[in-house]
């Protein structure tokens, strides 16, 4: 390698800040050693990584790169140390947890009720930044254990399965719709849809309802926050298809109402996903083990 973790870090914080005296006193070192610091990155590489425009510096484009490079590895460096250090006086092994879709969370106060007591030695982490590029992360090492719907077969990557879930038509209560035992894609012809996602994800009800029928909404809205996707429905501003589970709340308190698609309706599971270079007995996998008990229990 031809550059230091000092070097690394540097470019981290000129990226964050935009200028040597911030980043210098970000790193806690003077502007005229950062400057150093970056002539001397920039001779070993042979090449200039930013560019001075009046106070502030902005990135080459190999210089970006290397910036991005530099955002992934000084952080995941900064977690494995505060992670050991954790572990070292506390015996404690922390293990950072995303949710893929849906972002729901309305489990998650029992479940680690019952992590402390069956698995005291490992701390959950929440990452709500796993949302979003869920894969990515794992196998960037930003989150480690996933609960992801639908299939995915990724290499690297292992799923656990954890529960069984439907995907479901959600109307307000009132909705003309509401009181039929299941739907049609034909019933969604006149409908403002709103949807969880930008894209067609794979195993979901584009896919496998409502792309075959070619049946169309008559307007589609993307909304990628669930609980607000509940509250503009249960208001009369549109319908969507969600994971039961993922509005078990709004079912149980009245405030919408939900039919199953199709006759046979549409079957949507959840895992744990980790990575497969776990090793047996890693928290991770303990972790992912006891998310399939918890909610087969």
């Amino acid at each position: 390698m031809k550059l230091d973790i000092k070097h690394w870090a540097m470019l981290k914080a000129i990226g964050d800040t935009g200028t040597l005296r911030q980043a210098a006193f970000t790193l806690g070192i003077t502007q005229s050693a950062l400057s150093h610091r970056l002539a001397e990155a920039e001779r070993r590489l042979g090449g200039l990584l930013f560019e001075r425009e009046g106070r502030r510096l902005r990135q080459t484009s190999a210089g970006r790169a290397m910036t991005q490079t530099a955002n992934q590895i000084i952080p995941t460096l900064q977690r494995a140390e505060l992670d050991f250090s954790q572990a070292a006086d506390n015996e404690i092994t922390v293990v950072r947890f995303g949710v893929a879709a849906y972002s729901c969370y309305h489990w998650l106060p029992a479940f680690l009720a019952n992590m402390s007591e069956v698995e005291p030695g490992i701390q959950l982490e929440l990452v709500a930044s796993a949302t979003q590029n869920p894969l990515r992360n794992l196998q960037e090492g930003t989150v480690d254990v996933v609960l992801a719907p639908g299939y995915l077969a990724v290499p690297g990557l292992e799923a656990i399965a954890v529960f069984q879930d439907e995907l479901v038509l959600v109307t307000e209560v009132k909705h003309k719709l509401a009181g039929k035992k299941f739907i049609e894609a034909e019933d969604l012809a006149g409908e403002d849809y709103l949807s969880y996602s930008k894209t067609a994800q794979p195993g979901f009800e584009y896919e496998r309802f409502i792309r075959p029928s070619g049946i169309v909404p008559h307007l589609v809205t993307v909304v990628e926050v669930t609980d607000a996707i509940v509250e503009l429905i249960a208001s009369g501003f549109g319908v969507s298809i969600l994971s039961q589970w993922a509005v078990q709340s709004a079912i149980n308190s009245n405030k919408v109402a939900v039919m199953k698609v199709s006759a046979s309706g549409l079957d949507l599971d959840w895992s744990a996903l980790l990575r497969n270079s776990e090793p047996t007995g890693s928290a991770a996998r303990v972790l992912s083990v006891r998310l399939a008990q918890w909610f087969q229990a």
